[in-house]
């Protein structure tokens, strides 16, 4: 999604497109690649044969893909991955990176970390050994010292506030992604009348919404839990591809109660995705050790539906500064719980109405469109 967003912006400033990527491991779900295959102004590089697959690449293979296709402009979609390739300019000042190259920062998680005077001192021991690959060193010391990259782009606007030489770019990439394609599938709207029938027998429960794939570091077993605890129903959108022996026993015992309603089935339909998402009033993303983003709380927010989340990293910033619902530490997490479902839904309406304004496909596009053509 983030490469289909990406192309189709620099097409729109006229850029022919090179995308490069080790095309061997084909993603689960190439929908929006498939998009781009029409294209004639769209060319692929597969870097499958390279240093660990393209993503390790030595600075000269990488250069020599530059310099062979003319690339005046490279964008590096998961920039976190290549702080060796962008370190690696450090040692030898002669040899940079071709054109104007640029990078958008997923996770610079480190940011989030308290180290205590011991594990300060033992990060300053190691410092020999992992500098070249460190996100700490290169986005606090070697990226400003040495300009390693034209521009740095990271979807975490706390961290942008606090490295001013970075861009802060809006992460709804789903949401532009949608306005560019809208992929309409009317066989799976006999989902909403099921879901709908669903409820009426459980009327008067909870609902728990779980949106996606089952994973358990994106809480989806902390979820199961929850409508066992509380006499919830857990409502899944999305495909059963993992199993579990211990959330198969939580999923068996709320089937033996109706409590639980699963699709099994990868959801594309916007109408049937926003009936699952209004069919909650409020969501619970009790993700362990996250400190990212969340698509899936983005289009919650989208929906005016307010969030539930830890309090640690962007999630639990966001929510915090800017009223898009609560937040919760280990300790307090039952306590929070009870008082998210006691708040009306409608007392965190306006804030993230504005808050959603800035999170905006428009504001992406502007930032992206701003900087690209400069």
């Amino acid at each position: 999604m983030y490469i289909f967003v990406l192309a189709n912006i620099l097409r729109k400033l006229a850029y022919s497109v090179y995308i490069a990527a080790n095309f061997a491991e084909k993603p689960k779900n190439s929908f929006y690649l498939d998009k781009l295959e029409t294209d004639p102004e769209i060319f692929w590089i597969d870097t499958n044969r390279m240093d660990g697959n393209g993503v390790s690449v030595n600075i000269n293979d990488f250069k020599a893909i530059q310099k062979s296709n003319d690339i005046i402009l490279t964008i590096f979609l998961e920039a976190d991955n290549h702080i060796a390739l962008f370190n690696s300019q450090v040692l030898n000042r002669h040899n940079r990176l071709l054109g104007k190259n640029m990078g958008i920062f997923l996770r610079p998680f480190y940011f989030y970390k308290n180290f205590n005077l011991l594990k300060e001192r033992w990060y300053v021991n190691k410092l020999r050994s992992i500098w070249k690959t460190d996100s700490r060193i290169f986005h606090e010391i070697l990226n400003p010292a040495f300009g390693l990259l034209d521009k740095s782009f990271c979807i975490d606007e706390y961290f942008t506030e606090n490295h001013k030489k970075t861009v802060w770019l809006p992460d709804m990439f789903q949401q532009f992604a949608d306005r560019l394609v809208l992929e309409e599938n009317f066989a799976q709207r006999k989902w909403i009348e099921k879901l709908n029938h669903f409820k009426k027998l459980n009327e008067g429960r909870l609902n728990l919404l779980y949106f996606g794939a089952p994973q358990d570091r994106r809480g989806y077993r902390e979820l199961l839990q929850l409508a066992l605890r509380h006499d919830a129903c857990f409502i899944h959108c999305g495909l059963l591809n993992t199993f579990s022996e211990a959330n198969d026993e939580k999923r068996a015992l709320l089937q033996k109660e109706n409590r639980l309603f699963e699709t099994n089935e990868y959801i594309t339909d916007p109408f049937c995705i926003e009936s699952f998402f209004k069919s909650v009033s409020h969501i619970v993303l009790p993700y362990i050790n996250f400190l990212g983003s969340s698509g899936v709380m983005l289009q919650a927010l989208s929906y005016n539906i307010p969030v539930l989340v830890p309090e640690h990293g962007i999630i639990g910033y966001r929510v915090n500064k800017h009223n898009l619902g609560l937040t919760y530490t280990p300790e307090t997490f039952d306590a929070q719980f009870q008082r998210f479902f006691n708040t009306p839904a409608d007392t965190f309406s306006e804030s993230i109405n504005k808050y959603m304004r800035f999170q905006s496909a428009d504001q992406l596009e502007s930032i992206l469109m701003k900087v690209l053509a400069s």
